[in-house]
């Protein structure tokens, strides 16, 4: 009886392009939310109003930016890793993003 096949060694996780892929999709999300935003005070996000309440990028947008990223890892990745609800700011993405796919990637 021979020995199990030795498990391929995972690469890393390219955590410096997934990172700025992350960054550079929601600036580019920023940028067209700028120019496609309503002028009035009210319906802005910091004006006190429902609106505040509303994630700036919703969870079912924020699915656009996996798909950018599963081109440069070249592995399907879940719809999970993307937080419920959406995300209020570019940081909180990244984070939340990075935090997701880095550990999604070190699963066997």
């Amino acid at each position: 009886m021979g020995l199990p096949a030795k498990k391929l060694t995972p690469q890393a996780f390219p955590k410096d392009q997934v990172e700025a892929a992350l960054r550079g999709w929601w600036a580019r999300q920023e940028e067209e939310m700028r120019r496609i935003a309503d002028p009035v005070p009210e319906l802005q996000p910091d004006s006190g109003t429902v609106f505040s309440l509303v994630p700036l990028v919703s969870s079912h947008h924020a699915l656009d930016a996996v798909l950018d990223i599963e081109k440069i890892v070249g592995y399907e990745i879940p719809d999970s890793v993307v937080k419920r609800g959406g995300y209020q700011s570019g940081d909180e993405f990244v984070g939340h993003m990075m935090g997701k796919l880095a550990a999604f990637h070190a699963k066997p």
